[in-house]
């Protein structure tokens, strides 16, 4: 018995699907003769004599439901060649679970009003059902609640550093373990650092919240940053009240966070102190727009980590986008204490009074901002008014003003305060202006400004207690900061921008002021940058890179001038597969020559990171980073290279590993190897539509469905499972005892005479999944009666579509 491998003819289901074209010509029925006459059988008219219909068993189709949702799957078809409705089909289709049963019925049978078209030759069906065919809990308007999960997210980092006169290690976490229980989330957030001669951690926050459908509104307990968007969320522990505008906050910045790396380096962004962002970039300029949790109002400072372990800092003051902000009436409320989750306990002030904070934001006309808020305590009082327009044209502009009266807290909080004693009082302003025109065609600018009065003093300065303790407060305090952009683009002569920022402080002359001019000129795959950064605070520097393609990779070469030095480097950037890359370098300069390489993998358990790097001076740098999350969630254990958010999604494709899952506004996941996957970020109350990737399934599964609607409230852990089904296409190349193929257009017959198929081609017939290993007869006009031998194999190839073997009838 031969066992071949070989493509699928289109012949094997041709002469069907002709015939069943010709199904519902008129009342007639076939010309029997003339079916003789080309080898087919009475048994193929009287099957495709009265209606259009599939053939019996499982067919790939796309099904149609009331001209709105259509699925694409494999569905079951009686021996009619009729669409039938089992508990796996109707669950697909989010239709009332029948009455039979597993039982595969006829629809007509759960609903006689309903309508079925067959259309064999093009795969499809459609269907006309009533409202009351159904479930109402699977409707893609119904929105999902509850479920429950136990998470950590984390992030892991550590670098070491070696050489001849020192050697440094550093190594950092972040911790986020949570629960979701009925909605409600509850989060904790922590940080641990060990290294640069101290040990440390710190619990950052620490809360609960939960979102009340009806009223539009979320409440929080505990530690927590303030949803706040005029006090830069300032952190409290306490209660809040808000709106809940189930919006993904933009962290898209205004003005982009832009600097030069003189090697492959790490970026962190801290703001209050706090880590909010990390990333690295290779050596060369790095522009940085997309910050996630960037608080918008309050100045960022950046700090650039060199693979010699080198350290640059600066400040920066920008903003996120406005644009993003949705037009409803929006609200927030708290009522706590001020609380620096970074601050040490030698650092906390004494006395730490109630505050109370609120604002209203609302849009009395389209693409019309304002909003209005207060802070007040017995001792500072904070009030803000904000507005923002933005026109068709891509222009808006966004501007605020504040005003503050503060006065010194008492030295003893348990004293009585003095009637006689005056304490002083501050009173101060800030201004706030960001703006963003487009000056022409491929020509916009941007602007972020602050200014400072010399006693204003920010919320955080005076319940933290900075401003109090100071010796000279008013010594390095801002007074302005400004950032700005043009940026000008062509298809043909690429894109150039020039990038300011300049910051001014009190009692301090001059100002520290930064500018960069960047260009850049793509030719396909190739590209071409030039960049050139001038500081007051820092060496100027020049840089150049020219990239091209090479191989499944590309490669880059670059040239730098920093400190009166000129660096040369390469380095070949390559992937290993969909989810795998890395990059291998060399750079030299007069002193020094380096070579490195990070390998990146993103796999369905983590995001991990390693980089390494060694000079001709006996000095080497090795990272390593790993991030995700882990979840045991509705019962089931799952892990993410991404994050988990508040509202997230399981799903299930049994035993299938390294799918991908995409769905919108959440990065694609991979299944594990139990086949489950999280999709880690789900936008609550915001219809969205997950696919599977199918291009990693074994070609002999076949998924009930490649999507699924998602349609959840804030808090929700949904759970969507998907059915395997295996397969299993057997062709057999059938002969007479002489040898010869049998005719094609013979009827292909169960031992009871059921209609099965037709034999197409040289002799084929196809069986799959329950008739592989069944007795089969063929029919013919112009031969005997023959029963089929054949010796089924064992197991079937996942990596093929069919296993094919010659057969004899006899």
């Amino acid at each position: 018995m031969r066992h071949l491998r070989r493509p699928f003819s289109p012949s094997l289901t041709c002469s069907a699907l002709l015939l069943a074209g010709f199904a519902h010509a008129d009342n007639k029925g076939f010309d029997v003769k003339t079916l003789e006459a080309l080898g087919y059988s009475t048994e193929v008219a009287d099957f495709f004599n009265r209606e259009a219909r599939f053939l019996p068993g499982t067919n790939h189709v796309t099904i149609v439901v009331n001209a709105a949702n259509i699925y694409t799957l494999d569905a079951p078809f009686d021996a009619a060649g009729q669409l039938c409705m089992d508990a796996e089909l109707l669950s697909t289709l989010k239709l009332r679970a029948s009455p039979h049963g597993t039982q595969c019925v006829p629809v007509a049978t759960l609903w006689p009003d309903a309508e079925v078209q067959h259309y064999p030759g093009q795969f499809r069906v459609t269907l006309m059902l009533p409202e009351a065919a159904f479930d109402p809990a699977k409707k893609n308007d119904h929105i999902e609640t509850g479920g429950h999960a136990a998470l950590l997210n984390y992030t892991l980092y550590t670098q070491k550093i070696t050489g001849q006169n020192n050697d440094f290690h550093f190594t950092q976490g972040q911790l986020e373990p949570g629960l979701n229980i009925k909605n409600w989330v509850i989060r904790n957030r922590s940080h641990f650092s060990r290294g640069l001669n101290s040990n440390e951690f710190r619990s950052e926050s620490l809360y609960a919240a939960r979102t009340f459908e009806s009223q539009h509104s979320m409440v929080k307990i505990g530690q927590f940053n303030s949803s706040s968007e005029a006090f830069s969320g300032l952190p409290i522990r306490g209660v809040e009240l808000s709106s809940d505008s189930a919006q993904t906050q933009s962290s898209a910045l205004i003005v982009p966070i832009e600097g030069v790396a003189n090697t492959n380096a790490t970026v962190e962004i801290r703001q209050r102190g706090r880590l909010i962002y990390r990333t690295l970039v290779p050596a060369g300029p790095f522009s940085l727009r997309q910050v996630n949790q960037f608080t918008n109002g309050l100045p960022a400072e950046v700090t650039l980590l060199e693979e010699d372990g080198q350290r640059h800092q600066f400040s920066i003051a920008s903003a996120i986008d406005p644009n993003s902000h949705q037009e409803a009436t929006t609200y927030q409320m708290a009522v706590g204490r001020y609380h620096n989750p970074i601050a040490s306990i030698d650092d906390e002030p004494a006395h730490k009074p109630l505050l109370g904070m609120g604002e209203v934001a609302f849009s009395p006309k389209a693409r019309q901002r304002y909003m209005a808020a207060a802070l007040a305590s017995s001792d500072y009082q904070n009030i803000m008014f904000k507005a923002s327009h933005t026109s068709l044209q891509g222009h808006w502009v966004s501007g605020s003003i504040s005003a503050v009266n503060a006065k010194r807290p008492h030295d003893n909080a348990s004293a009585a305060p003095s009637l006689t004693t005056a304490r002083p009082s501050y009173k101060g302003a800030q201004l706030e202006i960001q703006g963003q025109t487009v000056l022409m065609s491929g020509l916009s600018a941007a602007l972020s400004a602050q200014y400072r009065s010399q006693n204003f003093i920010s919320p955080d300065e005076a319940f933290g207690g900075y401003f109090w303790r100071a010796t000279n407060p008013d010594s390095g305090r801002l007074r302005y900061a400004a950032s700005a952009s043009l940026t000008w683009s062509h298809p043909r002569w690429g894109a150039f921008s020039y990038v300011a920022t300049q910051n001014r402080y009190h009692e301090k002359k001059g100002s520290d002021v930064t500018q960069m001019l960047s260009s850049n000129h793509q030719w396909g795959r190739a590209s071409l940058n030039f960049s050139l950064q001038k500081s007051s605070f820092s060496t100027h520097s020049a840089y150049a890179s020219l990239s091209f393609p090479l191989g499944r990779g590309s490669i880059s070469n670059r040239a730098q001038y920093v400190a009166e030095a000129l660096t040369l480097g390469s380095s070949y950037q390559g992937r290993l597969g969909d989810n795998h890359g890395y990059t291998i370098g060399a750079t030299k300069s007069e002193h020094e020559q380096r070579y490195s390489g990070t390998l990146n993998m993103n796999t369905a358990l983590a995001q991990l990171s390693a980089s390494a790097s060694a000079n001709n001076r006996d000095s080497r740098s090795l990272s390593l980073t790993a991030s995700g999350s882990i979840a045991y969630a509705n019962h089931s254990f799952a892990t993410s290279a991404q994050p988990i958010g508040d509202t997230f999604a399981l799903i299930k494709v049994p035993k299938q590993s390294n799918l991908k899952i995409q769905a919108p506004g959440t990065s694609a996941a991979l299944t594990n190897p139990f086949g489950t996957a999280i999709l880690a970020r789900i936008r609550p109350y915001s219809p969205v539509l997950a696919q599977i990737d199918t291009k990693t399934l074994p070609l002999n599964r076949r998924l009930n469905s490649t999507t699924t609607h998602l349609l959840l409230a804030r808090g929700t852990v949904a759970t969507k499972t998907f059915t395997v089904t295996e397969t299993r296409q057997l062709l057999l190349s059938v002969r007479t005892l002489q040898g010869q193929a049998v005719s094609t257009g013979a009827s292909v017959l169960s031992m009871d005479g059921q209609f099965l198929s037709t034999v197409v081609g040289d002799g084929n017939i196809m069986l799959t999944n329950k008739e592989i290993g069944q007795p089969i007869r063929i029919k013919a006009a112009n031969i005997s009666e023959c029963v089929v031998h054949y010796e089924a194999p064992k197991n079937f190839d996942p990596n093929t579509d069919y296993e094919a073997i010659d057969a004899v009838c006899r």
